[in-house]
């Protein structure tokens, strides 16, 4: 995590309040104790030519008949830069979150459109700029995610990245055009982390989507290489490389220990009837997987019991033994 980052996370400490209350004047020049309005020093005594015959009687222009008043200061959202400006933000900020492989799997099936335009009007209604925000509460929209204080640090770091390459300023403190953008930002976290240190949700424990990812390349580099069942996968690898193949796999078991994923493929029933795959054969993919742990570095226990972090994963996959195997007669 950069400074910047860190920087923000810091004013998680900090009421909004802290970031927003005016500073007081407490030099006594409002007690009348300076001479400047007690009248003694002949400013407002009518002596010194301020009788209203000086052209202070309102015949100067300053009874507002000069066109002098400049309406309305401009909204936050105008200081932005209105639509043109806040969709130059958004257009390399969500460039840089799909590039971002820590958390670009959460958008992986999101319509990019359609999200881009929530956030504008978010932004847009937050920021005065007379939008309404048509989307679902922070807590709504991101129920189920187990997002985790990382991962949302690391939306954080991609949009700074995208005000450092637009050169918008920010500072953190309130003292820049964007900072309440920033402040209100993180006054979401709350409502949007639901595992802040991936602690709770089994997805989260054996390292998120990344570390699932990585196992399942494992698997597949080892179930290529074994002689005893890689032609059962000589299809799937021949069509795309095993790409398809590669994306279920990853979903499935994202989808089974909690992740915010979804499997669309078929069921195991579904996926292997006719394919005569038998019990042996099962087993042998199974201590691919078992290879894949190992090679991960991710700990289980001899018999699975649920002592070591990857026990409930052997488990979910052994659990489809009795939909994945088909005896069938001799032929």
């Amino acid at each position: 995590m950069n400074i910047k980052t860190l920087r923000l996370a810091a004013l998680l400490a900090l009421p909004l309040a802290a970031c927003t209350e005016e500073s007081k004047d407490s030099g006594g020049t409002t007690d009348g104790t300076d001479g400047t309005t007690d009248g003694t020093d002949g400013t407002t005594d009518g002596t010194d030519g301020t009788d209203g015959t000086d052209g202070t009687d309102g015949t100067d222009g300053t009874d507002g008949t000069d066109g002098s008043d400049d309406g309305p200061p401009p909204t936050l959202y105008e200081q932005l830069g209105g639509e043109a400006g806040v969709n130059a933000v958004l257009d390399v900020f969500l460039g840089n979150v799909v590039e971002d492989t820590r958390i670009n799997w959460f958008f992986a099936r999101t319509d990019a459109g359609l999200l881009k335009s929530q956030l504008h009007d978010q932004i847009c209604e937050a920021t005065g700029g007379g939008c309404t925000y048509t989307g679902a509460d922070m807590a709504t929209a991101h129920a189920g995610m187990a997002i985790t204080d990382a991962q949302f640090n690391a939306l954080v770091e991609d949009l700074l990245l995208a005000l450092d390459e637009l050169g918008v300023p920010y500072a953190l403190d309130g003292s820049q055009v964007i900072d309440p953008l920033l402040l209100a930002l993180v006054g979401m976290q709350a409502d949007i982390v639901t595992d802040p240190d991936g602690s709770s949700v089994y997805f989260n424990q054996l390292g998120g989507h990344g570390a699932i990812t990585a196992v399942i390349d494992l698997f597949l580099a080892r179930v290529v290489t074994d002689a005893r069942i890689n032609a059962r996968f000589a299809d799937a690898i021949a069509r795309d490389g095993g790409a398809d193949l590669r994306a279920k796999l990853i979903d499935q078991v994202c989808q089974a220990t909690g992740g915010y994923c979804t499997y669309t493929g078929a069921d195991m029933v579904t996926a292997h009837v006719g394919m005569c795959i038998s019990s042996a054969e099962f087993y042998w993919m199974a201590e691919d997987l078992l290879g894949a742990l190992d090679d991960a570095g991710v700990p289980y226990s001899d018999f699975f019991t649920g002592t070591e972090l990857g026990d409930l994963l052997v488990q979910t996959i052994v659990a489809m033994e009795e939909d994945v195997t088909e005896e069938c007669p001799p032929t």
